[in-house]
Parts: C-alpha cells; structure tokens; sequence
C-alpha cells in the first residue's frame, strides 16, 4: 500500500504548491530548519564557559602546561 502525498497534503492544507514551490520542497525544507535548531540547542546547552564539556582555549592549555612544567 502506498501513500499519495499529494492528495493527503491536498486535503489538509488545500494545494500542494505555495510560492511555487512544491510540498517535497518545503518538507525537506522544514527538516533543516528543525536539524538546525536542535544543533544550536545542542551547541550552546554543551559549550558554555566553565562546562566540563566545553573545548579549552589555547590561554587555558598555556596556563595547563605551565602549570605541569
């Protein structure tokens, strides 16, 4: 059994094109958007200053390998 896309989408939103464009496209567009949100969530929640998981900058690695000399 397949799905028709277009005649589900249809019957929701009423076309399947606005601006144009076709429903696949502003799907995949819409995936992206979601992707790059949630890599943003991730990247600021995890590499806050004083985080564990946070990369050192090169001033704090100085200060490391002084520290260990």
């Amino acid at each position: 059994m397949q799905v028709d896309w277009d005649s589900l989408w249809n019957t929701i939103f009423g076309c399947t094109e606005w601006l144009g464009l076709s429903m696949g496209f502003w799907v995949a567009l819409g995936i992206c958007l979601i992707l790059v949100v949630i890599q943003n969530v991730v990247f600021w929640c995890c590499f806050k200053p004083g985080n564990k998981y946070a990369p050192k900058t090169a001033a704090e690695r100085n200060e490391e390998e002084a520290e260990q000399q």
